[in-house]
């Protein structure tokens, strides 16, 4: 198997790095994007698309499928069978010449349990020193990630590390209903991570499908919008505090995304001239009807609706509390009873 030297570089995304996130200080969370080039030149051959060295296929919107062209399928040849990193990039071919996301993942969760392998044990956990305090080590993977959980006393970090495969912005996505990437937010490459599309119409599609990942380019939209990161941290601490679990940060953050693209041309100055308590009702207004509709598209692709496999009854609890809500919107008490957890709210009535 091949090692990390693939790696280009590390990119923290979420809640740390966006500063979107509200929550006690009573555990910590980190997620980085492992961001990984493959060994070969990513440029598209516009004469004979076969030709290219990697050929990226548009099968379902927001997911895509990877296949090796004549180049990557040479790669032994081309350098040798003694070539570690080509080695383990062949290594992840299907006998279609599809790149599977399964043994992506399995290949990068390989080379992070080698490096844990260094460390010494502790209660047969790998454990470290730092500053005279001693930390376990132990891990867990759950969709596109593995987590790394560090541990000593009460004290608990979850640190989730995501390989993502890179792409130079030339090799976006051109029709079949993608936007093209406005030129604010152009950050030189884009990504895909290894997240099957469950919906797929064969079996192989699961394994083959990659998800579009555009966090550096997402990361610039929310750039000069003033108050939206407080409103977007109220309606997460919102959906938190109710338990609305099925309903995905990411998915109230793309319907901020809309908004933000409306506003650049219909209202500029929106996110600066409002105040935080006007902000939270609009979007929490924007939030219901979404669910009412059963949609929120896709940013970089309608065609992709996010909620859509969301039942009815799901949808209507998630409604039901918002339209409570709305119709209340005036009764700060009863609006902090919703935001915060009971034993929050019971720490806050000591306020009231």
């Amino acid at each position: 198997m091949g090692n990390i030297s693939v790696s280009s570089n590390i990119q923290f995304v979420g809640s740390p790095k966006d500063r979107l996130r509200i929550n006690k200080p009573d555990g910590f969370k980190i997620d980085l994007n492992i961001v990984i080039s493959l060994p070969i030149n990513m440029h598209r051959d516009p004469v004979n698309p076969e030709e290219s060295n990697i050929i990226i296929e548009q099968k379902y919107p927001g997911f895509l499928q990877l296949r090796a062209g004549t180049q990557y399928q040479k790669i032994l040849v081309r350098d040798g069978q003694e070539c570690l990193i080509n080695r383990t990039a062949n290594e992840w071919l299907d006998n279609r010449n599809y790149i599977l996301r399964s043994k992506f993942s399995d290949w990068f969760k390989s080379v992070g349990n080698r490096g844990l392998n260094q460390f010494q044990k502790m209660n047969g956990q790998p454990s470290c020193i730092v500053d005279g305090m001693k930390y376990t080590i132990r891990t867990s993977s759950g969709g596109p990630a593995w987590t790394i959980i560090i541990e000593a006393g009460l004290f608990r970090l979850d640190v989730d590390l995501v390989p993502a495969l890179k792409f130079p912005e030339s090799r976006w996505l051109e029709g079949r209903n993608y936007r093209k990437i406005p030129q604010e937010c152009r950050r030189g490459y884009w990504m895909v991570v290894p997240e099957p599309h469950m919906a797929g119409q064969m079996d192989q599609d699961a394994q083959r499908s990659w998800h579009i990942c555009l966090q550096s380019q997402e990361d610039q939209l929310f750039n000069n919008t003033y108050l939206l990161r407080k409103t977007f941290q109220l309606l997460e601490k919102l959906r938190d505090a109710q338990g609305m679990d099925k309903l995905a940060p990411y998915y109230i953050k793309t319907l901020f995304f809309w908004e933000i693209d409306d506003k650049k041309n219909t209202d500029p100055t929106f996110w600066q001239r409002k105040n935080i308590a006007t902000l939270f009702e609009y979007m929490l207004n924007k939030l219901y009807e979404a669910l009412d509709n059963g949609s929120i598209q896709y940013f970089w692709n309608k065609k992709n609706n996010l909620i859509g496999h969301l039942n009815t009854c799901t949808r209507n609890e998630y409604k039901g509390k918002f339209m409570y809500l709305l119709e209340n919107i005036r009764d700060y008490k009863l609006v902090a009873k919703y935001l915060l957890t009971s034993v929050e709210y019971k720490e806050y009535q000591q306020f009231l």
